[in-house]
């Protein structure tokens, strides 16, 4: 029986085209002609004898082989990427991707303050992606992005296999723009029951928020059911309804020190009501990784860690 010859980059069509199910779609995403895609898959259906793709005007879907065939290919593309890492590593290349995820806050911090110092970053594609915590992360561990490479979260990580590497604490607060808190002072986080307070979607219990608080110098924390009339799923976009006046938000210290001095956000609180929560990064155990990963975790944590110090 004569051997089939399918090339890697026949492989990579077939996966894209089951993935995207069009071919106009799986050219973009490859970066070739359609016409140069559709020729591909149309000589190695020839060349096994067999189609891989039913076809239809709106969208191509696997046969019943194509299917089975799946799984394979996949493995097989798994198995060149290990390789190619494998050399990669092997030579100390700096190539390939590295996905960072956090959450919005922390993800802003690094683009303003991280990622500009690490330097020669020859080939890597950094890719930043935001994570923000479920509810249920605080009680079970933060769940990790199956293309994620290092995780920077405020919980640890649900899977026990990856490592957890503490780097600092941060504390966070409530704040609202000073226009806000002269038309309505409080002075105690007992008093944010009668306010308007910018909620957070991935916290909602019912049609409320849970903020907890300490106060300075004490180990006792207490939770707050906070309510109001306006939902974000992301920080940012609610420290922009704090700024225009639309309530209190609940937020780490170090994304409104600008804000506070320029006289657009204040403190809540004249005492220090804070919760303070760790910041941890989560990855791989470093023998599982590529090695452009561990380039670019070592530089984050060093330069994080450089200047909270």
């Amino acid at each position: 029986m004569k051997k089939l010859q399918i090339k890697p980059q026949e492989l990579k069509i077939i996966s894209v085209i089951a993935a995207s199910e069009n071919v106009s779609h799986a050219a973009t995403i490859l970066g070739m002609a359609q016409a140069n895609v559709s020729k591909y898959l149309a000589d190695v259906e020839s060349k096994i004898g067999l189609k891989i793709f039913e076809r239809t005007s709106r969208k191509l879907s696997l046969t019943r082989f194509g299917e089975s065939l799946l799984p394979y290919v996949n493995d097989l593309l798994e198995k060149e990427n290990q390789l190619n890492n494998f050399i990669s590593d092997y030579k100390h290349e700096k190539n390939g991707r590295v996905t960072i995820y956090s959450p919005t806050m922390i993800n802003a911090y690094l683009a303003k303050n991280v990622v500009n110092t690490i330097k020669d970053i020859g080939n890597i594609t950094l890719s930043l992606k935001t994570f923000n915590l479920e509810r249920k992360s605080f009680y079970e561990g933060s769940d990790f992005p199956e293309d994620c490479d290092i995780l920077l979260s405020c919980v640890g990580p649900k899977n026990e296999s990856l490592v957890a590497n503490f780097i600092t604490k941060y504390a966070v607060s409530a704040y609202a723009s000073t226009q806000y808190l002269k038309e309505h002072p409080l002075n105690s986080p007992e008093e944010l029951e009668q306010h308007s307070c910018i909620l957070l979607d991935s916290m909602m219990i019912d049609d409320a928020n849970i903020w907890r608080f300490s106060l300075a110098g004490s180990q006792e924390v207490r939770d707050f059911r906070v309510k109001g009339h306006y939902v974000c799923d992301n920080s940012q976009s609610a420290l922009e309804l704090a700024r225009h006046g639309l309530g209190i938000v609940f937020a780490p210290k170090n994304s409104v020190q600008a804000d506070i001095q320029a006289g657009v956000l204040a403190p809540c609180f004249a005492e220090q009501y804070e919760w303070w929560l760790d910041l941890v990064a989560i990855y791989r155990k470093r023998e599982y990784q590529p090695w452009r990963v561990q380039f670019i975790l070592n530089e984050v944590l060093e330069e994080i860690r450089r200047q909270v110090a």
